[in-house]
């Protein structure tokens, strides 16, 4: 090597002089930065939420659906039964539990409509609501609370045979009562 020869590394630094890549992170980059990861972890947060919100609702139509089936299916098991007349806002009919005692066509439609109106939501204190948990013929409210604010209404047209049964309850932020309305000839 000649003793002319000088390479970048040899040359003596001037003070204040930093090369471009040795200057790191200034104080605004860094705000911007943190600016941005937090909107973007506000918009995560939301999409989160309004999913929660979603999966929330799916489950309540879910369990208005199968509650709709199940008196229609109770209807079909026991169709010499009198299911028609049951309007929104009517209590549950008193009843005997026809799980334990042998019943009659139509105490076995009063214990259907009770046992349906009560695995609704609304009527849970209600007094055979009350009974019919304490015997065994309806899960606990904890286990089966119901819908908030669930009730439901069956009519039966006997000209034509249709049965409609409709299911309604109040979601989470919603200003109307949603309905799932089930027609089918019986």
């Amino acid at each position: 090597m000649s003793s002319n020869s000088c390479n970048e590394s040899s040359l003596p630094r001037q003070a204040g002089s930093r090369s471009r890549r040795e200057a790191g992170f200034s104080m605004i980059e860094l705000l911007v930065a943190v600016l941005v990861m937090g909107i973007g972890v506000l918009g995560i947060t939301a999409l989160q939420m309004v999913s929660l919100q979603n999966n929330r609702g799916a489950l309540m139509r879910s369990e208005a659906t199968l509650r709709t089936y199940d008196a229609l299916d109770r209807i079909r098991a026991n169709p010499s039964g009198n299911y028609g007349g049951v309007a929104f806002g009517d209590a549950p009919p008193a009843t005997n539990d026809c799980m334990a005692n042998s019943c009659t066509v139509a105490q076995m439609t009063a214990f259907d409509l009770a046992t349906w109106k009560c695995s609704l939501g609304i009527h849970n204190g209600d007094a055979t609501c009350i009974a019919l948990r304490a015997s065994g013929a309806l899960p606990t409210i904890a286990a089966q609370p119901g819908l908030p604010s669930g009730d439901g209404s069956i009519t039966v047209n006997g000209a034509t045979g249709v049965v409609s049964v409709s299911v309604r309850w109040q979601e989470q932020n919603a200003a109307a009562l949603t309905i799932i309305s089930i027609d089918t000839q019986i």
